[in-house]
């Protein structure tokens, strides 16, 4: 009470949500719960390390009354960094949902291998590609242009003088080097300074500013999923739960690739977990560096039991079987996720909130000499689109040197 609306708005970017449900709106610590996940397909924490402004411009509830005005659609919509969410929620809301491919972003590489080396995929569109051959011995040919060598992890990169940049690589435990006019780091942006020690000492502290997040995503075969149709749901939210989302596969088909129909068909099933570290009054960066110990020493076995007393619990009323129904399953940890984006808890606000040039990842990506830096960390964005934007301004950078 007594604020104007600006300050209300900055009131909200410095407080925590949590802390505005049980301070302000004054709920019950139960209700917390319930957010407790809203936010962790981006920022991969709960709402005790998460501004309650956030919540509250993203549409969700306990914010009427303030006599804050709507954000225009528009703004932040296409602003790099994406820690708003706002991105999704407003092209959704215009009619452009997200696209999602079976293979995930594997898709977007083969399109992009079939460009840059079109004898390389046998597709002729986005229709085709999914179920189109790539033939490997194609990728690394002398009469390319283009030339992409797989299993190959750069240790070194070195200006050679002012015309040249030296890279030296691992390939099945050789070491390799080459010579070249340019060099892009599309790499993790933390690393660089380790790979490149050349660059100034500011910018690599600005690289290393950002901690990425720890994840789980999985995927169980499921023998059918008649009890899914039987329950009348597709998909589960679990916010304080150990994965904390599961359901079954967009259902997407693409030219020869046909999505599971028929429920006595087997289909795959999708499952996630994120490590945060809640209660201990941790912020963002210092809860993923706990998380992500703590993924690492959760075991396999830990995993899947967890996986199939989740599901026992959700549809074994309805006659699943987790002994019967589930084929096999995989764990794919990521221990370095998402890219970190700016939180006015814990950043200046102006990098949350503005494409301010002080921001760590436009002082970390500035070219030095014939060396461009990319990567969806060099917009502070976990987003697909920040990523291939980073790379077509590295890549202008060189060409316009």
């Amino acid at each position: 009470p007594g604020l104007s609306a600006d300050e209300t708005r900055q009131r909200l970017a410095q407080m925590s949500h949590e802390d505005y449900l049980l301070n302000v709106v004054k709920v019950h610590p139960d209700v917390v719960k319930l957010f407790h996940s809203a936010f962790f397909g981006s920022l991969v924490v709960g709402p005790e390390a998460i501004p309650a402004i956030y919540f509250r411009d993203n549409g969700y509830p306990g914010f009427a009354g303030l006599n804050l005005e709507d954000l225009p659609p528009e703004l932040l919509v296409n602003e790099p960094g994406g820690a708003h969410g706002r991105e999704n929620i407003e092209r959704a809301r215009s009619g452009d949902p997200d696209m999602y491919f079976p293979d995930g972003n594997a898709t977007i590489t083969r399109l992009l291998v079939r460009s840059l080396i079109p004898y390389a995929v046998t597709a002729g569109d986005m229709e085709d590609i999914l179920t189109a051959a790539v033939d490997y011995s194609r990728l690394d040919r002398d009469d390319q242009d283009c030339r992409i060598r797989l299993n190959s992890m750069v240790v070194n990169v070195q200006h050679q003088g002012s015309e040249q940049v030296r890279t030296q690589y691992i390939n099945n435990g050789q070491a390799y080097t080459v010579t070249s006019d340019d060099v892009v780091l599309a790499c993790w942006n933390t690393v660089i300074p380790y790979i490149c020690p050349e660059l100034p000492a500011t910018q690599k502290e600005a690289l290393a500013y950002g901690t990425k997040s720890p994840l789980v995503y999985g995927g169980a075969l499921l023998r059918n999923w008649q009890a899914f149709v039987d329950t009348g749901i597709s998909s589960v939210s679990a916010p304080t739960s150990f994965y904390s989302s599961i359901g079954l596969q967009a259902s997407v088909t693409m030219g020869d690739y046909q999505a599971p129909r028929n429920p006595e068909e087997p289909i795959v099933l999708r499952f996630s977990a994120y490590f945060d570290v809640p209660g201990q009054n941790l912020n963002r960066r210092e809860q993923h560096l706990a998380g992500r110990k703590e993924m690492l020493a959760t075991s396999f076995d830990t995993f899947e039991e967890k996986l199939r007393d989740q599901m026992m619990r959700v549809l074994g009323p309805a006659g699943f079987d987790d002994e019967r129904d589930i084929v096999g399953l995989t764990v794919n940890r990521w221990p370095h996720g998402y890219s970190y984006s700016y939180n006015p808890m814990d950043d200046p606000e102006e990098w949350a909130y503005t494409s301010s040039d002080a921001r760590p990842c436009v002082v970390g990506r500035q070219q030095v000499g014939r060396i461009a830096i990319a990567n969806a960390d060099a917009a502070a964005s976990p987003h697909t689109d920040a990523a291939i934007n980073e790379a077509y301004r590295a890549v202008s950078e060189l060409l316009n040197t």
